[in-house]
């Protein structure tokens, strides 16, 4: 009797522990707060209008509109710079971003003049390669006056929303 009731209570452990580390669902939710399969997860990619809203909001706020002195009109605190980069890059790039680009300075934020990078074409074709079942790279051809040819090669992650992790240049 008391090895039927170990068996039964060893049995019941093991399918606890199993249900609970083996999950049929994960969920994945963005700002549409969709779920997603555990197989679905691994095909998962923003589509062109997340893709082009993300790069496009990260270009906008690159760009920030200045006084003669380079003091930025919009923000008027390093926080408040970096929580709008937050909206379209991870928090260690946001970080990165603020630190190159800008200065702060008793409280002002300004923008530290320099040449920015050459940029994503919406209006040309690029690939989109998973790279694991939250993240792809985003890679383009591209030409510019300045530079040339180039290829531009993004990393993004599914956090809360597709966010930009890396950006580099071929």
């Amino acid at each position: 009797m008391k090895k039927l009731a170990l068996i039964l209570c060893f049995t019941m452990m093991i399918a606890m522990i199993f249900s609970i580390a083996v999950p049929k669902e994960i969920s994945i939710q963005g700002d549409d707060q969709m779920d997603v399969s555990a197989i679905e997860a691994e095909n998962i990619q923003p589509d062109k209008e997340e893709v082009i809203h993300v790069m496009n909001g990260l270009e906008d706020t690159l760009k920030q509109e200045t006084d003669d002195s380079y003091k930025l009109k919009n923000y008027a605190t390093e926080q408040e710079l970096t929580e709008a980069f937050e909206a379209y890059v991870t928090p260690e790039l946001a970080r990165a971003f603020v630190d190159y680009y800008f200065r702060v300075e008793a409280d002002d934020v300004y923008v530290i003049p320099t040449h920015t990078e050459p940029w994503f074409q919406e209006e040309n074709e690029y690939d989109m390669i998973n790279t694991s079942n939250h993240s792809v790279q985003l890679v383009q051809e591209n030409e510019n006056d300045m530079v040339g040819s180039y290829t531009l090669v993004v990393e993004m992650l599914f956090q809360n929303g597709w966010k930009i992790s890396d950006i580099s240049y071929k």
